[in-house]
C-alpha cells in the first residue's frame, strides 16, 4: 500500500449511481436469459464490496482488489456491453492511492485483454481497438485525477487535524497558565501573608496575657480575628494546592481532536502536581505520536503510559512516557523532522527519546528529569 486515505469525504452517492448505471446496462445486454438471472446476485456482491471499500478504504486492500477484479471478469462473461468498463473506472478510483502506476496499468490491461478474449468470436476478428484504447486511456486518466484528488483531500485533512491540535494546545496552555498563576498566588499567600498573620497572632496573644482587664477583652477579640483570618488563608492555600493539574484534561482535549484514532491513557496519580514545563513536554510527545501514527500506519488504537520512576542512586525522579499503537512493526522507522524535533526538545530538558521493537510492537519512549515539590515527593515515596 502506497498511502492511506485519511479524509472523510462521502463517495456513497456517486458510487451507487455508477453501480446502478452499469448494472442496468449489463442486465439489458445480457448474453442470455440464464446469464440475466446470474447477474443479479453478482451485481449485489459487487455492491456489497463497493460499500465495504468506501467505508473502510484502508483495510484488506489487496484482498478487496483481487475480489473486485474477479467479479468484473465474471460479469464480462455474462454481458457483451463495454459499459462494464465503468466498474474498471471505479476500480482505478477506489485503489488510486494504494497502487502505483505500473500495477494499475497491469490491472487495466488484464481486464481489457480478458474482454477481448471473451468477445473475439463475436467480433469475427474485427477488434474495436479505438473503443478499447479510449476506455483504457480514460481509466488511467481517472486513476491519475483520483489520486491527485485523494492527495489533496489528505493534505486538507491533515491541515484540519493540525488546526484542531493547535486550538486544543492553545486552550490547554491558557488553562495551564491560569492554574500556574493560582499556584503562585497560593505560595505568595502562604509565604508572606500567612507568616505575618502568624506573627500577629503570636504578638496579640502575648499582649493579651500582659494587658490590663480593661483592654484584655479587646485584645482577645483581635487575637480571635487574627486566628480566623489565618485559618481562612490556610484554607485558601490548601484548596489551591489540592486542585489537580490539567495534564489529564489537556491530553483528553488533544485525543478528542483525533476521533479517527482511539487513544488510551494511563497517567500516574503522582503527576497531579506536575509543573507546566513538564506537562508541555508530555503533550508535545503525545501529539507527535498521534500525528505519526495517522500519517505512516494503519493503526486504529494507540496507548499512552505516563509514570514516575525513582532513581535510588541519586535520589532523583524521572518522568517516563511510552506510546504503543496496535499495528505490527518489524523495523524501527526512519526518523523524520517531527521525531528529530521531539529528540531536540528532550535534549533541552536533559531527557531522551528512544524507539525499540518488542514483540512486533514499536515502542516510542521519552524520559526526562522531574522537578518535584515537597508534596509530590511525599506521594512518590509513599507509593
Amino acid at each position: 500500500m502506497e498511502q492511506a486515505i485519511r479524509h472523510t469525504t462521502d463517495w456513497t452517492f456517486s458510487t451507487l449511481a455508477s453501480w446502478l448505471g452499469v448494472s442496468i446496462a449489463s442486465l439489458y445486454y445480457a448474453n442470455s436469459s440464464s446469464d440475466l438471472l446470474l447477474q443479479v446476485p453478482l451485481n449485489l456482491m459487487i455492491l456489497a464490496l463497493l460499500w465495504y471499500a468506501i467505508k473502510r478504504p484502508n483495510e484488506h486492500v489487496n484482498t478487496v482488489s483481487v475480489v473486485y477484479f474477479s467479479l468484473i471478469v465474471l460479469l464480462m462473461t455474462l454481458t457483451s456491453t463495454t459499459l462494464v468498463f465503468i466498474h474498471l473506472i471505479m476500480f482505478t478510483a477506489i485503489f488510486c492511492s494504494h497502487f502505483h502506476p505500473v500495477r494499475m496499468i497491469v490491472f487495466v490491461g488484464a481486464i481489457l485483454s480478458i474482454y477481448c478474449a471473451l468477445n473475439f468470436e463475436r467480433w469475427e476478428g474485427n477488434i474495436p481497438w479505438i473503443t478499447l484504447v479510449v476506455w483504457g486511456f480514460f481509466c488511467l486518466m481517472n486513476w491519475f485525477v483520483s489520486r491527485r484528488i485523494v492527495e489533496s483531500l489528505n493534505v486538507h485533512y491533515q491541515s484540519r487535524q493540525n488546526f484542531k491540535e493547535l486550538k486544543a494546545t492553545q486552550s490547554v496552555m491558557r488553562a495551564m497558565s491560569a492554574e500556574q498563576e493560582r499556584l503562585n498566588l497560593s505560595r505568595e499567600l502562604h509565604d508572606t501573608l500567612g507568616h505575618k498573620l502568624t506573627a500577629l497572632s503570636i504578638n496579640l496573644d502575648f499582649a493579651k496575657r500582659k494587658a490590663t482587664s480593661e483592654s484584655a477583652e479587646t485584645l482577645t477579640l483581635c487575637h480571635e480575628l487574627s486566628q480566623e483570618l489565618l485559618d481562612q488563608v490556610r484554607d485558601i492555600v490548601s484548596n489551591q494546592r489540592q486542585e489537580t493539574s490539567l495534564l489529564r484534561t489537556s491530553l483528553e482535549h488533544v485525543f478528542c481532536a483525533t476521533p479517527q484514532l482511539k487513544c488510551q491513557l494511563s497517567l500516574a496519580d503522582q503527576l497531579t502536581f506536575l509543573d507546566q514545563k513538564s506537562s508541555l513536554c508530555l503533550i508535545r510527545f503525545c501529539q507527535e505520536m498521534i500525528s505519526n501514527t495517522l500519517k505512516h500506519t494503519q493503526a486504529t488504537e494507540i496507548a499512552f503510559d505516563i509514570n514516575v520512576c525513582a532513581q535510588q542512586e541519586n535520589k532523583s525522579y524521572l518522568v517516563v512516557a511510552t506510546a504503543v499503537h496496535n499495528q505490527s512493526e518489524q523495523a524501527i522507522p526512519k526518523r523524520g523532522n517531527g521525531l528529530k524535533g521531539l529528540e531536540e526538545r528532550m535534549t533541552l530538558v536533559n531527557g531522551e527519546f528512544t524507539q525499540s521493537i518488542k514483540a512486533s510492537q514499536l515502542i516510542n519512549k521519552i524520559t526526562f528529569p522531574l522537578q518535584v515539590e515537597h508534596n509530590l515527593v511525599g506521594e512518590i515515596n509513599h507509593d
